[in-house]
């Protein structure tokens, strides 16, 4: 038994590490807006529109958006600008009473 308790030390080292790593944020990362989903291809083909897409596999976060034209990136519900680290919170379809977060590079 004792020789067993060293590798399974080790075990739980590597699952715990893997656990942690896995919940990296990856809000502001890069996703994907399906260019073939009639509703969202307008969206995803435009310079200057901006588009939320929910529940994204992609993002950790569940939600996939593009900001006037940004490249699509992962991003959450937002009040204010504190919820948005390096970023701002801002209301990405006009009067839908919804903000998420945009990073301050894809601000325009």
């Amino acid at each position: 038994m004792r020789r067993l308790m060293p590798g399974l030390l080790v075990i739980l080292l590597m699952i715990f590490g893997l656990v942690i790593a896995g919940c990296a944020d990856d809000l502001y990362g890069q996703c994907t807006i399906d260019t073939d989903d009639r509703l969202l291809s307008e969206c995803a083909n435009s310079d200057s529109a901006s588009c939320i897409v929910e529940e994204q596999l992609e993002c950790q976060t569940r939600i996939c958006g593009k900001y006037r034209g940004s490249t699509p990136f992962c991003t959450v519900e937002c009040t204010s600008d504190g919820d948005c680290p390096s970023g701002e919170c801002r209301e990405f379809v006009f009067q839908s009473g919804r903000n998420h977060c945009v990073a301050d590079v894809d601000i325009q």
